[in-house]
């Protein structure tokens, strides 16, 4: 591991709560990209004598194993790294907001097994990992103050026509870094764009999340 790490964060607010006066602040790392398998095997094979094909064929058969022992009932245990277990729950219904929300159960009998689903995987890193992360050789930069930035209209749409220009499409996650904002305030200008008669984006579902694309001309 790299001694003399930079992590950069920056303060945003916390959303308040029904009845709350006082506006409290927390910390979000900034982000810069996200590393996928192959930059990640690539940077593995240029400091170990694994090569970086190896490296790809072996993470794709932890991922199949990693899924066939926790739908057979076992949670996955990697040493130094963490535990992972399966996540269930139920299925969504549409409320007469429009959206999909969580059905309450009063009845344990209603609970079959039509309305259970997959929801996820939940992972508890090992003591070992936290201390790899918590390493002493790290340093704090404030990149900005997150509750003072302002993302002008002008040059957020500039920038997400260039991007889908190039990419297609964009996700939540990507528009959170590409302005270096909150999921609360990217989701509230994403809300604004996909609503606004006048906007040129529009949201559409794609397996389990949305993704934002350009309104034909």
């Amino acid at each position: 591991m790299k001694t003399g790490l930079n992590i950069h964060y920056m303060v945003h607010p916390t959303p308040k709560k029904p009845g709350e006066e006082t506006q409290t602040y927390h910390v979000r790392q900034v982000l810069n990209h996200t590393i996928h398998t192959h930059d990640l095997a690539e940077h593995v094979s240029k400091n170990s004598i694994l090569s970086s094909g190896l490296f790809e064929m072996v993470m794709d058969l932890l991922g199949r194993e990693l899924a066939e022992q926790l739908l057979d009932g076992r949670d996955v245990h990697l040493d130094g790294i963490g535990r992972f277990a399966l996540q269930l729950g139920t299925k969504k219904v549409k409320g007469e907001d429009g959206r999909r929300h969580k059905k309450t159960y009063t009845n344990p009998e209603e609970l079959t097994a039509r309305e259970v689903v997959v929801e996820g995987m939940s992972f508890v890193p090992d003591k070992k990992m936290l201390n790899r992360l918590r390493t002493s050789s790290q340093f704090f930069v404030n990149e900005k103050e997150g509750y003072k930035q302002e993302v002008s209209h002008q040059d957020m749409i500039k920038k997400l026509e260039a991007y889908c220009a190039k990419h297609g499409s964009f996700t939540r996650k990507e528009f959170q870094r590409m302005f270096g904002i909150s999921r609360y305030r990217a989701q509230q200008l994403l809300s604004e764009l996909a609503t606004s008669p006048t906007s040129r984006f529009h949201r559409e579902k794609f397996g389990p999340t949305y993704i934002y694309r350009m309104q034909d001309k």
